[in-house]
């Protein structure tokens, strides 16, 4: 970075640019990752930040989690994918399936359970061969000549029970053999008819919604992927490949053609997610990451909103439905090279986050001679260790590294000091894509921190 930052102050001369090149800042600078360590010590003190078990989007290429903020409008693009009809034989009902869908195929061994909408029209629909297929009453003419024999609303479906499509793998025989309930029908007022039959594929292991789904109704979790987004061990053949192959996805249609269970494969094109960064497509896995929870922090953020003069007024809806809808932050990442987040982790459960470098001065009882005279990134804050305050073991850093977003919200703070701070700060956004990746994060930021903030936004 520094060795191209010769050729931006070419550019910037070039244009014309009026930009003060002596005062420029480093996201990599010492003053900006002291203040994101301070950010982050009052979040802990806050009780806002936590470490998280859950269902993320992840890239594949650059191996580590993408927060809700990172995958911006932008970053959906028009795919083309497969998409397969399938077939789950119903448990009691002979010759009987529920037909559901998915764009996803490599997620299949994780199905734990379908999910219907409890006040939709659902209808069992018999096909010329005799066979009897369960989907929503709208969607009965995805059966060539079928015929409906029978209508019901959704909430009927419920707890009923399927045979898995791939009880035969090891990893998925333990998930069934822990949990008597799973491969049932859960009710859920999210499924739409849009999109496939209205009987959803659900997996736990792969999908935000269909994680949180399982909590509720007491049911267990496949984790297929590791994070190199390869099938884990207990896969058979599938263990070890990349989930994004062509290999994989004929695998999958293969197996189950040799069963019965296809109904059709099709091609479909939709919006799906890809990597802001390296463009490659998103999947969604189990991983364990650092959050800073927005439940305390939505209302008190959405007031902040009110009292900011926007301009052009649509920022103000767009910045308001966005917290709204705002999932809690997901602030970590599986890298290297970055802000090293100053948290330090125990075996006990507990877990502390240093403010500034004088407060790891004093707590370290390891490494500080490795560690001093450098810049506080890895690997010399990695050889600090610190005492435990519970439980007085010596324990070190974690490895994550923060979202990019983080050292994106701490501008205010680290280039701007206490003694030039106006008390307005106009205008430092000049466009509508700079202002849609920055604002949010810094919203939060300078929220948190107890400062006025911005009161007065553009975006041209």
């Amino acid at each position: 970075m520094l060795r191209d930052w010769g050729n931006w102050q070419t550019e910037f001369d070039e244009k014309g640019e009026w930009i003060k090149q002596s005062h420029s800042y480093y996201t990599l600078s010492d003053e900006n990752n002291y203040a994101i360590w301070h950010f982050l010590k009052i979040c802990h003190e806050k009780s806002f930040l936590y470490k998280g078990h859950d269902v993320v989007a992840w890239c594949p290429r650059c191996g580590t989690a993408i927060s809700q903020h990172e995958i911006l409008t932008e970053e959906y693009k028009e795919i083309t994918h497969q998409a397969i009809y399938f077939k789950l034989p119903v448990v009691g009902e002979d010759k009987t399936y529920f037909l559901a869908w998915t764009t996803t195929p490599w997620t299949l061994p994780g199905n734990v359970f379908l999910s219907a909408h409890p006040d939709l029209i659902y209808a069992k629909v018999k096909a010329n061969n005799g066979d009897i297929y369960i989907l929503l009453k709208d969607k009965a003419d995805l059966i060539e000549g079928g015929e409906i024999i029978e209508t019901f609303e959704g909430k009927a479906l419920e707890n009923k029970t399927y045979t898995g499509l791939f009880g035969d793998l090891p990893s998925v025989a333990r998930c069934e053999r822990s949990l008597t309930e799973c491969n049932r029908v859960v009710l859920w007022k999210e499924v739409t008819a849009e999109e496939g039959t209205g009987i959803v594929h659900s997996a736990p292991g792969c999908g935000a919604e269909d994680f949180q789904l399982a909590k509720e109704n007491k049911m267990p979790v496949i984790d297929l992927t590791d994070n190199e987004s390869n099938y884990r061990e207990g896969f058979g053949e599938l263990s070890g490949k990349f989930v994004g192959t062509e290999q994989v996805r004929q695998y999958i249609f293969s197996n189950l053609e040799s069963r019965g269970l296809v109904y059709k494969i099709e091609d479909y094109q939709h919006r799906y997610p890809t990597c802001w960064r390296c463009k490659s497509e998103l999947i969604f896995r189990l991983v364990d990451e650092w959050y800073i929870s927005m439940d305390k922090l939505r209302e008190p953020l959405m007031k902040a909103v009110e009292k900011i003069n926007w301009l052009p007024g649509f920022c103000k809806e767009r910045e308001a439905d966005w917290l709204k809808n705002m999932r809690d932050w997901l602030i970590s990442k599986k890298r290297y090279w970055g802000l090293a987040l100053p948290i330090f982790e125990c075996e006990c459960g507990s877990f502390e986050v240093i403010g500034s470098l004088e407060e790891l001065q004093k707590r370290a009882i390891e490494g500080w001679q490795d560690f001093e005279g450098h810049s506080p990134h890895r690997p010399w804050l990695d050889a600090v260790k610190i005492k435990c305050a519970k439980c007085e073991k010596i324990i070190s850093r974690i490895m994550d590294v923060g979202t990019p977003w983080l050292d994106a919200g701490i501008v205010p703070f680290s280039t701007i000091s206490n003694d030039n701070r106006s008390a307005n700060i106009p205008y430092f956004h000049n466009n509508k894509k700079e202002w849609q990746k920055w604002f949010p994060a810094e919203l939060v930021l300078c929220f948190i921190g107890d400062e006025p903030g911005f009161r007065e936004r553009a975006a041209v």
